[in-house]
């Protein structure tokens, strides 16, 4: 594996929407281990961290990688409008989507991310992973909390670390095989 033809190495945007904290810390794990494994390491992959609320600029990016925490089945609406005004430039780049949740169990995750499916179409994502996430009573809003169909006692972190490094060298493989590729736009 090597550099681009122009001699830079790839370089990724991780794009997140996170509302307790959860979702940002996947976000970063992610990015660690983009640049951590070896594909990332072998090409000089680099990435950038930042909450879609900054509005990043994909541009100059080889790839993107998007996520948002999911309540009631449904992406942040900063997530969604950010997916859709970058639609037509994540569409001319390798993106991937990643969402982060719970459903009415602690450990159980969503059946689908109705948000999510929509916006891998809008945005060509290459692929979506759906990560359990975190629940802790004391950031929870008194709204959040009465509208809580399970048990609170049944909270906790339910985030699975090896698997969300697992799927970043995925991406991280596949951004490298990339590299050898102009950047699109």
């Amino acid at each position: 594996m090597s550099h681009r033809p122009d001699g830079r190495a790839p370089r990724v945007l991780v794009a997140f929407a996170s509302r307790h904290g959860s979702t940002r810390e996947i976000a970063a794990a992610i990015s660690r281990g983009l640049t951590g494994s070896a594909a990332g390491r072998a090409t000089g992959l680099t990435t950038r961290l930042a909450p879609v609320e900054q509005r990043p600029d994909p541009v100059g990016f080889d790839a993107v990688v998007l996520g948002s925490a999911v309540y009631d089945g449904r992406w942040l609406e900063p997530a969604v409008c950010y997916a859709l005004e970058a639609a037509p430039v994540l569409h001319g780049r390798s993106t991937w989507l990643f969402s982060s949740g719970l459903a009415a169990g602690p450990a159980r995750l969503p059946q689908g991310v109705a948000d999510a499916d929509r916006l891998a179409v809008e945005v060509g994502a290459r692929g979506h992973r759906l990560f359990a996430g975190r629940l802790e009573r004391h950031v929870l809003s008194a709204a959040e909390r009465a509208a809580w169909h399970a048990p609170l006692t049944g909270a906790g972190d339910f985030r699975d670390w090896p698997a969300i490094g697992t799927w970043s060298e995925q991406v991280a493989a596949d951004c490298a095989l990339g590299a050898a590729l102009p950047v699109a736009g």
